[in-house]
């Protein structure tokens, strides 16, 4: 059915019915189309002639922010890897990093929860579900924002309400939830994150405490996190784009950091600073006196406290590797200990059926020994209920 006519109003009179408006294809003939209605309406009431479809469309061509309509993403083939082209005028505005200076001090957990708040809950807990939450990320091929989102809705959490210790599954379940609806284009489903708790948590469990997790953080659930720095800093230093794999180490670096406790409590834009600065001395980008200056004149931080922060990273880095290297020793050894126990059983396993198959020749050997190498003889019966004594 074609869209009926309307009548506009203006200064009080009503003008004729306005000819039906079809829907436009681009941005540009959907403002020349709104233009029509516009100088049409203007035009029933007494203002003038109606303009031509060239006078709409020039008019339309002229209205600020209508060349700016356009949609320049790049597409992948992932579905959730559609990212769009750095706006210049974002990189350029120095008042982007200092409003997320700003309003970072809102989203930062506000004490140590596990002095004050919790009692069944230790740090080493929080290592083992934060670990767990980046596994299932990695896995489900999440955005890399998800995940310092999530961790600080955990944290955020913890410092609001007491929990047991067999809670704090379900907690990571529902952080990596909320954040994955906030950061992402597909969120997470409630059925996977089951699934990854072996079904340890319900669905129903999950939804529930969902709704618990936002009504406690007070609904104020678009936090800033360090990898909100990383784009803008890297794009405004000269050095930024010197090594395309600055930024997917950054980011690393940034993952590796929310799982330990000493950084819970970090603003995160020292956090994203000290990230940077280690991932620029592990490639070798730029001078340290180039990336220390860049970072302080941007974040206005001082270079003492980033380096600090540097050589905790770098221990922490230099921790982990070393616990990979063992990780893999340990299973490089278990796996060399089952190949041989399997080597041994399936030796044992042919040597006895060689015994098997060649014991009638060593008995048959034995006899013609015992003969002295004549025909083998027939034994007499030693009992008395052989047939051979039987008579009838």
């Amino acid at each position: 059915m074609a869209p009926q006519a309307m009548t506009a109003t203006v200064n009080g009179h009503s003008s004729a019915a306005l000819p039906p408006v079809t829907p436009a294809v681009t941005g540009v003939t959907t403002a020349a189309a709104a233009v029509t209605v516009v100088m049409s309406s203007a035009a029933g009431a007494g203002a003038g002639p109606i303009p031509t479809a060239t006078t709409a469309a020039t008019l339309a061509a002229n209205l600020p922010g209508i060349n700016q309509l356009a949609c320049e993403e790049i597409i992948y083939e992932e579905l959730d890897n559609r990212f769009a082209e750095p706006d210049h005028h974002m990189i350029n505005d120095e008042r982007i990093i200092q409003n997320l200076i700003r309003l970072e001090r809102l989203t930062i957990p506000h004490c140590n929860y596990f002095l004050e708040v919790q009692q069944d809950i230790k740090p080493n807990m929080r290592k083992i579900v934060t670990t767990w939450m980046l596994e299932v990320c990695d896995e489900q091929k999440c955005e890399e924002q998800t995940f310092p989102l999530a961790v600080n809705f955990f944290d955020r959490f913890l410092c609001a309400l007491r929990i047991d210790r067999y809670h704090l599954q379900l907690l990571g379940c529902c952080a990596l939830l909320l954040a994955s609806k906030i950061r992402q284009c597909q969120p997470l489903t409630v059925d996977v994150l089951s699934a990854y708790t072996d079904h340890a948590v319900s669905p129903d469990q999950i939804r529930s405490w969902e709704l618990l997790l936002i009504s406690k953080l007070e609904w104020n659930i678009n936090a800033v996190t360090a990898f909100d720095y990383v784009d803008h800093i890297l794009e405004r230093a000269k050095w930024g784009s010197d090594d395309s794999r600055l930024r997917e180490h950054a980011h690393t670096l940034i993952h590796v950091c929310n799982t330990e406790t000493i950084f819970m409590q970090l603003e995160p834009s020292l956090l994203a600073v000290a990230c940077i600065a280690s991932a620029t001395r592990g490639l070798n980008v730029s001078t340290k006196l180039a990336v220390g200056y860049d970072l302080c004149r941007l974040t206005m931080h001082d270079l003492n406290k980033i380096d600090f922060v540097v050589k905790i990273i770098e221990e922490i880095v230099a921790r982990e590797i070393a616990d990979k290297q063992c990780q893999q020793q340990q299973q490089q050894q278990q796996q060399a200990a089952q190949q041989h126990q399997q080597q041994l059983a399936v030796a044992a396993g042919s040597s006895c059926k060689e015994q098997y198959q060649q014991a009638p020749q060593k008995l048959s050997s034995a006899t013609a020994t015992s003969n002295g190498g004549g025909p083998p003889q027939q034994q007499q019966p030693e009992t008395p209920t052989d047939v051979q004594y039987i008579y009838f």
